[in-house]
């Protein structure tokens, strides 16, 4: 029977952009474009018609499709339809995307590649699309993508070949189409991961990750969110849309794809767009509460028990139990756990009840119980029992091959899912130590016990689901435009190798405004008096050069009756390195430490602020953390505790304890200078920033601009 659609169609946004996408990724009639019988990308489709979803097809010479009529175009539809499959090329889809629009439409979803991604006449191609389709506040998923996967619908609208899949509350979206498919076969294994929608974005011509984010957090089915990511191309939507997921308790793990520099050219060619630093994603990320992974089975095995569990199992793994009955493994999972970063206690109090009941047991946890236990009624329910009362343990893992050929002596595993079901909040887990569990597996995750993908991929689930629970729940990337835009001071610039330069007074005097401490600086012009109003000794140094220590014209140490031969010294070298030959003279700072504050302002997801330790720790460290601009108090608090393992800021040797309330206040300030200059910072160094006695002091600043801005 026919659906009269006419009154679900989506309103434009306000900016132009797609509408809701409930009708494309949820539809309830679809329009398929240019499939036949004999098509190779028609396996999907034909796999959908068995579900609830109304199928009409269009093609300009068929006269059926898989048993059903053909119209020559979607205007002899009559109606509108929720979603447009099309499987034509470039050319004809800008024309489907165009009838849809007209039609009403809920949205396409296009598989065609030859737009962005090849030049200019496709570029061309893609623009005359994204008109269409805005104008109508119409979604397009595509261009150059594979489609769209609805698991619980039954409905595969992609390109792509005849896969299985489970049902279940993760939703993905990937901008590599082939990691769709590859998601999917991680995920089918015992235990596994279910999946709800599967979505190729492609190009992101018209609909980005922004839509689909916004669309999982809304959307009842979608527990856990994963993506697989070459660019976020709005920054400021996409981590206001991330914040509503994970305020409706969705967590979202992330893959960035693009992290070497040839990756970054692949991808340039692959989806038409530069992909950006790696290290500013991961801060980001890290910022708005999102997880990362490092490959598709990571990112899996990441997901796996977010999906698996409800909510109200999640754990922070402040407590691991480990269960094994043999040696090796346990040892092994001791030594996995300190790399994947999960909390395995050995609660020594508990040794009296092993030695007591396990033959040659002495460390309680991770534990090997031996076979022995499997010989004494009663005996492993004890134990887990035990364990499950432990108030040190949140979480338990029990660790055995758990392979197919198991099935038959999986009494412990049974035994162990029995404890589980004693009400026990805590959540259980079985896995196999190795290789791929049996299926067998799949009655522990109906019963409420995960079912982990190897003794590495648990921990590293178990990891994940931690970090998702111990997460503020504040966590957020805030738009810079939160802050007052800065105007750029009227200084000129200075032409260096990096860019244009402000100069030394004009940048320290930037840096002051934001409220950072800045030491005092006393300038010597051609004929201006050398002596400063401050005592000494004195740093002398090029006032204007980007670059001092390479040039050597940095005196450290100088006393007042040296001061003349020092600035006519540095005055010589600027003559003869044709430099800007003001020189700068500061008193000489004693301090306990020395830290780096830089400002990128040009980043691709917005201006971002780095930190590190400086001096020696720079050199032997090589170590740096960050944040995006603004940061909160708590931001700056936890970008300070990155460094509290190196033992420096708590002192070092003897030496005082850093001010952290002074640190992170000027981190503060760093970040409101960074988001205020959006528009024309290009970067700023503050290096050094001393640490002493009375807080922190910059000494130095360097102030690159962008953007035409001299």
């Amino acid at each position: 029977m026919a659906i009269d659609l006419t009154t679900t169609s989506p309103a434009p946004t306000d900016d132009g952009r797609a509408g809701a996408l409930d009708r494309v990724l949820h539809p309830r009639t679809v329009a398929v474009v240019g499939i036949s019988d004999a098509s190779k990308f028609g396996s999907g489709v034909r796999r959908s018609l068995v579900s609830e979803t109304e199928f009409c097809f269009v093609h300009p010479k068929a006269e059926e499709v898989f048993g059903h009529p053909v119209f020559p175009d979607l205007r002899a539809i009559g109606r509108p339809v929720d979603a447009v499959f099309s499987a034509v090329g470039a050319e004809r889809t800008v024309d489907v995307v165009e009838q849809a629009a007209e039609i009403g439409a809920g949205g396409v979803i296009t598989i065609a590649g030859g737009f962005a991604e090849v030049g200019a006449h496709g570029a061309e191609l893609q623009q005359r699309m994204v008109a269409a389709a805005r104008a109508a506040g119409m979604p397009v998923v595509g261009p150059n993508g594979v489609g769209v996967i609805n698991v619980a619908r039954r409905l595969d609208l992609t390109m792509l070949a005849p896969f299985e899949r489970r049902p279940g509350g993760l939703s993905a979206v990937t901008h590599s189409g082939a990691m769709i498919e590859a998601m999917a076969s991680a995920a089918w294994r015992a235990g596994g991961v279910g999946l709800n929608l599967l979505v190729s974005a492609g190009n992101e011509a018209v609909t980005d990750l922004a839509d689909y984010l916004d669309h999982f957090a809304a959307d009842p089915a979608t527990r856990v969110i994963a993506l697989a990511l070459e660019k976020i191309r709005r920054p400021d939507a996409f981590f206001a849309a991330a914040g509503r997921c994970l305020a409706a308790g969705k967590p979202i793990v992330a893959l960035k794809l693009g992290r070497s520099e040839r990756a970054q050219r692949m991808a340039a060619s692959h989806t038409g767009t530069l992909t950006g630093d790696a290290w500013v994603y991961d801060v980001a990320f890290a910022q708005a509460g999102i997880q990362t992974a490092t490959d598709i089975d990571d990112l899996v095995d990441r997901v796996q028990f977010l999906e698996q569990l409800p909510r109200e199992r999640w754990s922070p793994v402040r407590g691991l139990a480990v269960l094994t009955v043999t040696g090796g493994f346990a040892q092994l999972a001791s030594d996995l756990a300190e790399v994947e970063k999960v909390d395995v206690p050995e609660v020594t109090r508990l040794r009296p009840f092993i030695e007591e009941n396990v033959p040659g047991g002495t460390v309680p946890n991770p534990l090997d119980a031996t076979t022995f236990v499997g010989g004494v009624d009663g005996l492993w329910e004890k134990i887990v029992r035990e364990y499950a009362d432990a108030p040190e343990f949140d979480a338990l893992l029990f660790a055995s091959q758990h392979a197919d050929w198991d099935q038959g002596r999986s009494d412990l595993s049974d035994r162990f899912a029995d404890v589980a079901d004693e009400a026990t909040a805590k959540p259980f887990v079985v896995a196999p130590l190795a290789g791929l569990g049996g299926a067998w597996l799949d009655e522990y995750r109906a019963r409420g016990v995960a079912v982990g993908n190897g003794l590495r991929g648990c921990l590293r689930g178990l990891h994940t689901m931690a970090a998702v629970v111990r997460t503020r729940p504040d966590a957020l990337v805030r738009p810079a435009r939160d802050i007052p835009a800065i105007p750029r001071p009227r200084a000129d610039t200075i032409d260096v190798a990096e860019g244009r330069m402000l100069p030394f007074d004009a940048t320290m005097n930037l840096l002051a405004a934001a409220g950072i401490p800045v030491a005092p600086w006393h300038l010597v012009d051609a004929n201006g008096p050398v002596i400063p109003p401050f005592k000494g000794p004195y740093v002398v140094k090029l006032a204007d050069v980007p670059h001092r220590t390479e040039l050597g014209v940095v005196r450290v140490g100088v006393a007042a009756e040296d001061l003349e031969t020092a600035v006519e010294e540095l005055r010589a070298i600027a003559a003869a390195c044709g430099q800007p030959s003001r020189v700068a003279v500061q008193p000489l700072l004693a301090g306990h430490g020395e830290a780096f504050v830089g400002i990128n302002g040009a980043g691709e997801l917005g201006p971002v602020v780095a930190f590190g330790l400086g001096g020696v720790f720079v050199e032997v460290m090589r170590r740096v953390a960050g944040r995006m601009a603004p940061m909160s108090d708590t931001d700056a608090e936890e970008l300070v505790a990155e460094f509290d393992d190196i033992g420096v800021i708590d002192g070092f040797r003897g030496a005082p304890a850093w001010d952290r309330r002074a640190l992170t206040a000027t981190l503060v300030a760093a970040s409101r200078l960074a988001a205020g200059g959006r528009d024309w910072i290009g970067s700023i160094d503050i290096n050094p920033l001393i640490v002493g006695p009375d807080g922190v002091t910059a000494v130095d600043g360097l102030c690159l601009t962008r953007n035409g801005q001299g």
